[in-house]
């Protein structure tokens, strides 16, 4: 039974280690707004879209992690 408990805690952990890559990528696309912004900011609707777009894309792929963690932690 304990071994069950390690392989799930290890498991998680390794789940888990993508959120960095999340978190790193949101900074990314709002550090890039803030850039095109900077050079052209006449079409700030348009980058915000695109910016907006890029960050659900990222969040959905967090969100997809959490999911796989708690299935994990289920069985």
């Amino acid at each position: 039974m304990l071994f069950v408990k390690a392989s799930k805690m290890l498991s998680l952990s390794m789940v888990f280690m993508p959120l960095l890559g999340c978190a790193l990528a949101t900074g990314i696309i709002f550090a890039a707004l803030i850039q095109a912004l900077a050079y052209s900011p006449e079409i700030e609707e348009v980058l915000f879209n695109y910016a907006s777009l890029g960050f659900a894309l990222v969040e959905t792929f967090t969100f997809m992690l959490f999911f796989i963690a708690a299935f994990i932690y289920a069985i």
